[in-house]
């Protein structure tokens, strides 16, 4: 019995080093989404840019533009998205040659 016992023991002193030898890595994205609020009475357009940055580098402009007439009611919309590629590695290579007689 006291055999049986202590080789529980020793198994679960070694899932317990394996256990605490594992890592994790975990990572998490949250995404705003902006409320959307009525323009001031008078307002005749109202302009948001949105801007972002991809994992990649990659850049994204957003910007959209809402017309409204002198009452208040939506007449027309513009959007316009640029995209600017991912900035470019500059790699530098030295090279040293020495020479001794």
């Amino acid at each position: 019995m006291t055999k049986f016992l202590l080789a529980g023991a020793a198994v679960l002193g070694l899932m317990a080093g394996v256990a605490a030898a594992q890592s994790t890595t975990s990572e998490t994205t949250t995404t705003t989404v902006p409320t959307l609020v009525a323009p001031s009475p008078g307002t005749l357009s109202s302009t948001t840019t949105t801007k972002s940055i991809g994992a990649d580098g990659t850049r994204t402009e957003t910007t959209g533009t809402t017309y409204h007439n002198s009452d208040g009611v939506v007449t027309d919309s513009a959007s316009k998205t640029t995209t600017y590629p991912p900035p470019v590695a500059i790699t530098t290579t030295r090279s040293t040659t020495t020479t001794t007689q």
